[in-house]
């Protein structure tokens, strides 16, 4: 139904991402990763080191005293959050587009991913297992896959997804799986890979629909932000299912549904925030 190698291509074709995103991207997922070189490679980014002086300054730092210079703001920050800002700063152009065949008008994607990627940071002090830095740009780029798959679905292959869906009762991602024999996470995955981004930011953006194939921590905190950014009006949902948490990836996360909870709440009240922070 879908011509693979074209859209493999497509997904192929894509514009590279600054060297600063890559390359703090590969420190993300050193073990060893030296500060100096976070530092080096932010201060060479004039647009990055502006986000990530105004992300130290903002009230949601609670910075007592004003950051002045790129590596307290790091400091401040942390890697994660300035790869994530780093990478949104690449790809806003992209997600801010109408992708009317998932049902998304202008904006409504670029919404949710940075929903995502603030629930995905907001997420460690709840989970009782360390969360890998890469985790926040990951969520941020989960669905970057519809951008291309959308590409290539004219009506009369949107009207069997509906179908799929509607009476054959498929969740969304199962449709795309049987009907098109790839999903967005898949392509998403491909897009990353392409990127040349670390293979755990890769497996989180593949399996953020069904992390119980992944073992990998990264994979179940995607798949939470993902959910969370739906409970806090950040994301469309065909039905109820598609808000529901998988439950191993809240145990592999060591969450309450208490935690849960409270960490809706708190991605609620900072998201307009948030999104004006990316959008500078």
């Amino acid at each position: 139904m879908i011509d693979l190698q074209a859209l493999t291509r497509s997904a192929s074709h894509l514009e590279a991402l600054p060297a600063s995103v890559t390359r703090l991207a590969a420190i993300a997922a050193s073990e060893n990763w030296d500060m100096r070189e976070v530092e080096q490679t932010v201060s060479l980014d004039q647009a990055l080191s502006l986000r990530v002086l105004r992300a130290a300054n903002s009230a949601a730092s609670a910075a007592r005293m004003p950051i002045a210079t790129i590596r307290e703001a790091i400091v401040r920050v942390g890697l994660g959050s300035a790869l994530s800002l780093a990478t949104a700063g690449s790809v806003r152009g992209k997600l801010t587009r109408a992708v009317p065949e998932y049902g998304l008008s202008d904006g409504e994607l670029w919404r949710h991913a940075v929903g995502a990627a603030l629930a995905a940071e907001a997420a460690q002090p709840f989970c009782e297992v360390s969360l890998p830095p890469e985790t926040y740009a990951s969520a941020l780029l989960h669905d970057i896959g519809k951008l291309v798959l959308a590409r290539f679905l004219d009506p009369d292959i949107l009207r069997v997804l509906a179908l799929a869906r509607e009476q054959g009762h498929l969740s969304s991602l199962r449709a795309e799986s049987e009907l098109l024999t790839v999903h967005h996470g898949e392509l998403g995955g491909l897009i990353a890979q392409h990127w040349q981004l670390p293979p755990r930011l890769v497996t989180g953006i593949i399996y953020h629909h069904t992390p119980d194939l992944a073992d990998d921590v990264v994979a179940d905190a995607v798949h939470l932000a993902n959910i969370v950014a739906k409970h806090v009006g950040a994301g469309h949902y065909a039905a109820d299912d598609d808000r529901l948490v998988n439950p191993g990836s809240m145990e592999r996360l060591k969450l309450t549904p208490e935690g849960f909870e409270k960490l809706c709440q708190q991605v609620e009240k900072r998201l307009e925030q948030v999104l004006a922070q990316y959008a500078n």
